[in-house]
C-alpha cells in the first residue's frame, strides 16, 4: 500500500515507521529539522515494543508525493485547516484519509474541505514524541487505533486499514460506533492533560496526590454529564475504565500538552479544555474544572516562541 503521513512527528513518525518496517511504501511529510534528519539519516524509533532504525522518503511538499492510497493525518489540531489544504496532492479516486489528532471534530472539519468521500473518522491511544530530529521515543504499552466510518457503517475499505494497522503491530479496531470513542478518548485526554499542566507534572505524581487525582476525577465527571447531554452513549462505568487506562500509563508519562507547554511550544489548548468549557456552555453545563484549566492557561496558549 502506497501511505502518506502528514505530520511525521511523534505519533505519525512512529507508525509511519511500523508501516514502512511492514513493507508498505511510506511517504512522510515532515519539515525543519526533523525533516533534514529524515533525509540524512533516516527514522530512528526508541520504543518500549522494539527499537528500529528505517530508511524512508521524506518531504515538505506533497505534491511530489502524488496520490496514495492511505494519508494518516497526524498534525496538531491547530494545523488541521493548513493539513487538509496539504492532503488535495495526495488524493486520488480510492483514498482514504485517516485522522489521528486530539478533538472531538476532526473528521467533520476534514470532510468539510476533501468533501465525505475519502475521510473515516479515528483516533489513537499512544505517547510517543520526536526526542531530537529523527528521533522518536515512543513510551506507551499502548499503541491503539480505533477507526470507523463517519456514518457508522463497517465498510470494506475501513476493513482494508484496520488489517493493514494490525499486521504492522497495532492495536488496530474497527467501531460503527466512532462517536463513542471519540469522546471516551477526549474525556482521558482533555482531563488529565489539563491536570498535569495545572500542576506541572506527569501523570504519576498527580495520580499519587489526593487533590491533583480528586481534580482529574472531577474533570472526567464534568465531560461525561457534557456527552450524556450531548446524548452520547458512553459506556456506564466509563469513568472506571478511563481511571484504570491512565493508572496503566508508566508515571513518568507526560501528556503531549504537558510536553508542550514546558517546551514552550503552541497548546492544543482550544481543542481540549477549550472545547469542553464552549459545550458547556451551549448545553447548559457546567464546567468549572475545565474553566480553570482553560483560564490559567490561555496566556500560554501561542506558546513562548511565539
Amino acid at each position: 500500500m502506497r501511505i502518506a503521513i502528514l505530520g511525521a512527528g511523534g505519533i505519525g513518525g512512529y507508525y509511519g515507521g511500523l508501516l514502512a518496517q511492514a513493507g508498505h511504501d511510506v511517504a512522510f511529510i515532515a519539515r525543519g529539522a526533523h525533516l533534514a534528519a529524515l533525509q540524512q539519516e533516516g527514522l530512528r524509533v526508541e520504543s518500549v515494543h522494539g527499537d528500529f532504525t528505517q530508511s524512508v522518503e521524506a518531504t515538505d511538499d506533497p505534491a511530489q508525493v502524488g496520490p496514495v492510497d492511505l494519508v494518516l493525518v497526524t498534525v496538531k489540531n491547530y494545523d488541521l485547516d493548513a493539513a487538509a489544504a496539504a492532503v488535495q496532492p495526495l488524493l486520488g479516486p480510492g483514498t482514504v484519509v485517516l485522522p489521528l489528532l486530539n478533538g472531538l471534530d476532526t473528521a467533520d472539519r476534514l470532510a468539510a474541505q476533501l468533501g465525505d468521500g475519502p475521510v473515516l473518522a479515528g483516533l489513537t491511544h499512544i505517547s510517543s514524541s520526536v526526542a531530537a530530529p529523527g528521533l522518536i521515543r515512543q513510551v506507551s504499552p499502548l499503541r491503539r487505533i480505533t477507526l470507523g466510518e463517519r456514518s457508522g457503517q463497517l465498510s470494506t475499505r475501513a476493513e482494508r486499514v484496520r488489517d493493514v494497522l494490525a499486521a504492522s503491530g497495532v492495536e488496530a479496531t474497527l467501531t460503527p460506533s466512532i462517536e463513542v470513542a471519540l469522546w471516551a478518548k477526549f474525556l482521558f485526554i482533555a482531563s488529565i492533560s489539563g491536570v498535569c499542566c495545572l500542576a506541572r507534572q506527569p501523570i504519576g505524581p498527580v495520580l499519587d496526590t489526593a487533590e491533583t487525582r480528586q481534580l482529574y476525577l472531577d474533570a472526567l465527571l464534568e465531560i461525561e454529564a457534557l456527552a450524556r447531554a450531548k446524548e452520547v452513549a458512553l459506556a456506564p462505568n466509563v469513568i472506571e475504565r478511563t481511571l484504570q487506562l491512565t493508572e496503566g500509563f508508566d508515571p513518568h508519562t507526560r501528556p503531549s500538552m504537558l510536553v508542550d507547554l514546558q517546551a514552550g511550544r503552541r497548546l492544543e489548548l482550544e481543542a481540549m479544555n477549550g472545547t469542553v468549557v464552549r459545550y458547556g456552555q451551549e448545553a447548559a453545563v457546567p464546567t468549572p474544572v475545565h474553566r480553570v484549566v482553560y483560564a490559567a492557561l490561555k496566556p500560554s496558549a501561542a506558546g513562548s516562541r511565539a
